[in-house]
């Protein structure tokens, strides 16, 4: 398992996207690493917004891969999902439940323009009072 030294002076590399570390949290005894990135809405409107994406993901999936010299994704014991070389899309436009890095993702849309992007197995927990409190999110 990564120390938050090395998490944080990397960026993990998620839906075609680079997220920052941000922080550990613990939920349900579990701990959990929160990435985060703000981004405008879209380039065309004539006043943009911010949107502001934070991953959360179990600590001990989080993997440095040496060969790119980022953060990456692996499954608790399983072998890395081959990395799929995705073009980076208008988060407005993502749907709400895909799979990358062989994980599948549940992304939900907050107040305020916020979008969180959990693993689908780890939501309902994530969501829950006590996840959205640990997470610093309104219940």
């Amino acid at each position: 398992m990564l120390d938050e030294a090395t998490l944080s002076v990397n960026v993990l590399q998620f839906a075609g996207k680079s997220f920052d570390f941000d922080r550990v949290v613990e939920v349900g005894g579990t701990a959990f690493a929160v990435f985060g990135r703000t981004e405008t809405e879209t380039e065309a409107k004539l006043r943009p917004e911010l949107v502001r994406m934070r991953v959360v993901v179990p600590l001990e999936w989080v993997v440095y891969d040496e060969a790119s010299d980022t953060l990456g994704l692996v499954r608790g014991g399983g072998a890395a999902a081959p990395r799929q070389r995705r073009a980076a899309g208008t988060t407005m436009l993502e749907p709400e439940e895909f799979r990358d890095q062989g994980i599948d993702w549940r992304r939900t849309s907050l107040p305020d323009l916020h979008r969180l992007y959990v693993p689908r197995e780890f939501a309902e927990r994530l969501l829950s009072p006590e996840g959205r409190a640990a997470l610093g999110l309104p219940p």
